[in-house]
């Protein structure tokens, strides 16, 4: 194939892969300024993270996207003190443990990333900070919504509260669950919300906002038992926007005029 005919090609891949690409994202105040870095490989993102820990911003929100090892990351990172470690296992038993080395050595895990390989293997990557306190936290790999529920629950009695949850899923549709819980002497209770319902999850979205229920986390996902919306709400009365299943283009567009109103994208989810 001649040169300028790979670049078409090449190009005509990227731009269908950008066009197939919906995102959602969830905008609120922020008096931080924020970083974003968009759809890079592994090795670039590392640097990415390094240069940018460099300039005074920390990794709050990563995502993934790709088919099994063909992957490509997108991060938020906010201006902060703190610096982040980004950590990859080749698997679940590798990641636990990594979990408590980390602990031990002061760390606390702030977000976690995950995508399979098969329906046995899969690798995990973690994002965490320094924490003088050593806040106790624990991190639980469930397997239905309802499970997610309960154990949201059950934390919350014993004073840890859901920080983060990540679903991804098998190669046949299955799908896994992380859910991330940090210990607080004062309770600031977080709560998980799921639907396979979009009307009934924006019905649901308003009535906690009324109610100073804000969203702070968004999963989207396609298993195969169905299509869901998992969203993690927190107290709060602050403003804040959801925009959802959006092509790129309109994204951007909603993104510019949403930054004018005083509102940055905090949180995103990206699905190929």
């Amino acid at each position: 194939m001649p040169y300028f005919t790979k670049i078409i090609f090449l190009l005509l891949i990227v731009g269908n892969t950008l066009a197939a690409q919906h995102l959602s994202g969830i905008f609120q105040p922020s008096e931080a300024a924020l970083e974003y870095v968009e759809q890079v490989d592994w090795p670039t993102f590392l640097a990415q993270d390094e240069r940018l820990n460099a300039e005074g911003f920390r990794l709050t929100n990563l995502e993934t996207t790709g088919i099994g090892a063909d992957r490509r990351y997108w991060g938020i990172f906010t201006e902060s003190t703190l610096r982040d470690t980004l950590l990859k296992t080749n698997s679940w038993a590798d990641f636990v443990q990594a979990k408590r080395s980390m602990a031990a050595a002061g760390f606390i895990l702030s977000r976690v990333q995950a995508y399979a390989l098969s329906e046995t293997d899969a690798h995990f990557i973690g994002v965490w900070y320094r924490d003088e306190t050593n806040t106790p936290h624990k991190i639980w790999k469930l397997d239905t919504p309802e499970s997610v529920r309960e154990k949201t629950d059950d934390m919350a009695n014993q004073q840890y509260y859901l920080q983060d949850v990540e679903v991804f899923l098998t190669p046949g549709g299955t799908a896994n669950y992380l859910a991330i819980y940090h210990y607080a002497p004062i309770p600031i209770r977080n709560y998980v919300y799921i639907t396979s319902d979009e009307n009934t999850f924006y019905k649901d979205l308003r009535q906690r906002y009324q109610s100073k229920i804000r969203l702070v986390d968004l999963e989207q996902y396609a298993g195969k038992d169905g299509s869901y919306l998992l969203g993690v709400y927190q107290p709060g009365t602050y403003d804040s926007q959801l925009v959802l299943n959006q092509t790129r283009a309109d994204f951007n567009g909603k993104w510019e005029q949403l930054e004018k109103g005083k509102l940055k994208l905090v949180s995103w989810e990206v699905r190929d």
